[in-house]
């Protein structure tokens, strides 16, 4: 396991890797900026998404079903930013468009406060350098289909690329799932009690 883990890391070309986290940010930094303009056309899905999120975190379920639904959701949105190094400069794409999609979550939540200082929560420190390997990933093949011959030698079948996936991207994305699940119960735990201290003095 170590040694797949290992075999994984090695394949991650860390030029691409820098690469990966200045387009996230650049879709990050514009954020504010559309939500305060109210770009309709670029909000809508963001925004969307952010509603579903908001019911989703207040459904009171089962520590496991909640966690197997974050991961699950977390793992296919990666799997897809994975798959789009299937086409021809996409990546660049999605890793721009995944950090303004949650840039405009994170604003929309926090009302625009420690909006970067947000990105150092617990789960931010496993999730963000699972996606951004995760593009790594998907530029790296694109290299090889559109064949950047400054890379030198990397692997030319997408296999290897499926596999550092499985070694290195799923276990950040477990950790920072158990993680998540955690903190959601935690605040419904404090959310009920203090609940059930308001019933308490409406009683008396």
């Amino acid at each position: 396991m170590i040694a797949e883990i290992k075999q994984s890391l090695s394949l991650i070309n860390f030029q691409l890797f820098l690469f990966s986290m200045v387009l996230f940010f650049a879709g990050y930094t514009l954020a504010p900026w559309a939500y305060y303009k109210d770009i309709k056309f670029l909000l809508a899905y963001p925004k969307w998404l952010a509603k579903k999120l908001d019911k989703l975190a207040s459904r009171h379920w089962h520590f496991a079903t909640l966690f197997m639904f974050i991961l699950g959701v977390n793992t296919f949105s990666l799997f897809i930013d994975l798959l789009s190094g299937l086409a021809p400069l996409l990546p660049v794409v999605f890793a721009v468009w995944t950090g303004f999609n949650v840039g405009v979550i994170t604003y929309h939540t926090l009302v625009g406060k420690f909006y970067f200082a947000s990105l150092l929560n617990p789960v931010a420190l496993f999730e963000l350098p699972a996606a951004f390997i995760a593009f790594t990933l998907a530029l790296q093949y694109n290299c090889v289909l559109i064949g950047c011959r400054w890379l030198g030698d990397i692997p030319q079948n997408f296999s290897a690329y499926l596999k550092a996936f499985f070694w290195i991207v799923m276990p950040l994305l477990i950790i920072a799932g158990l993680i998540e699940t955690f903190a959601i119960k935690f605040a419904q735990r404090i959310e009920e009690a203090e609940e059930e201290k308001d019933k308490t003095k409406d009683d008396l």
